[in-house]
């Protein structure tokens, strides 16, 4: 299996970390339903992301997820996945095919349902002012998950935000493998 390369962002890293940009809940769809099985799959596979995972165990507890996915305009900067990651040199198709759902899909903002999730962290759903005014040690969004057309591969962005002490968004590229989820690019957590 061949790992995908991670391009560096270009841009003006200066300002202090902050939530995506305009996150707003308005206008949010409920998940499609063809998406609800592989997207909750991803984005459990993916909890906790790096920062996370590396805070001490008494800033670890409960988890804060927003409520609702960012979108294109949430984003900033506003690097698309292939601006970011290189489809596989071995089978390009799956990761074009997901930028395409991308392309067709940056707009849209899905609501996110507790229930749906499989973890075994304690965690909310919350939308970004509540986890800012509250004692959560951060705040992890998600995008919508885009798929190509068999949902054998993914693309998601992953941004974990911890007041104006950490804020790392990444594009993150998985296929599926014998009904599993697989990451084949983007920060791995550490395990303990």
């Amino acid at each position: 299996m061949v790992a995908l390369v991670a391009i560096g962002q270009t841009g003006d890293h200066v300002k202090s970390p902050a939530p995506p940009a305009r996150y707003a809940a308005e206008g949010a769809i409920p998940m499609p339903e063809d998406r609800v099985a592989d997207s909750y799959a991803i984005y459990s596979l993916l909890m906790p992301g790096p920062t996370l995972a590396r805070l001490p165990a008494e800033q670890g507890a409960p988890w804060a997820i927003a409520e609702v996915t960012v979108n294109d305009n949430d984003r900033s900067p506003r690097v698309p996945p292939q601006g970011q990651l290189k489809p596989p040199p071995d089978d390009p198709k799956g990761f074009n095919e997901a930028v395409g759902d991308y392309e067709a899909n940056k707009y849209a903002r899905v609501r996110l349902e507790k229930k749906e999730f499989h973890l075994d962290h304690a965690f909310t759903l919350l939308d970004p002012e509540t986890a800012k005014s509250r004692s959560y040690p951060g705040i992890t969004y998600f995008s919508e998950v885009y798929f190509d057309a068999k949902h054998k591969a993914a693309l998601v962005y992953m941004n974990e935000w911890c007041a104006n002490l950490c804020s790392a968004g990444t594009w993150i590229y998985l296929e599926k493998h014998g009904g599993q989820w697989v990451r084949r690019s983007g920060v791995v957590a550490p395990r303990a």
